[in-house]
């Protein structure tokens, strides 16, 4: 089952989206929970992630900020390291499509960041 991110750009219905399998979602699930500190929006995205989504637009900031960036700036190592490390990429036909589509979040993440404050 493939399973949404949405993130936030300039306005209304033009969100970036995002879509994974439900093993990948989980990990990006559980790395954006990771960054929430605000405990109602924590509860909120656990809810959106038992129904298959999450809406970064709908965070409150500061925690929309810092998931955007932690996903711009971070999560591409978490991908190398956590999510397809080497010891599992190695027996894997064709990794670099798996890891180039889990990367392609944190692209994402930069273009929306860049479209927020209007300067894409």
């Amino acid at each position: 089952m493939t399973k949404l991110v949405s993130l936030p750009s300039s306005g209304p219905g033009e969100d970036l989206n995002w879509f994974a399998t439900s093993a990948l979602f989980d990990d990006v699930a559980t790395f954006v929970l990771r960054h929430v500190t605000d405990d109602q929006a924590k509860r909120d995205v656990a809810a959106g992630v038992a129904s298959g989504y999450v809406f970064l637009g709908e965070l409150p900031e500061p925690d929309q900020t810092n998931v955007l960036t932690a996903l711009r700036d971070a999560f591409p190592g978490h991908v190398d390291s956590e999510i397809y490390p080497p010891r599992v990429t190695a027996t894997m036909d064709d990794p670099e499509i798996f890891v180039a589509r889990a990367k392609s979040l944190a692209q994402l993440a930069g273009r929306s960041l860049i479209l927020r404050k209007g300067t894409g």
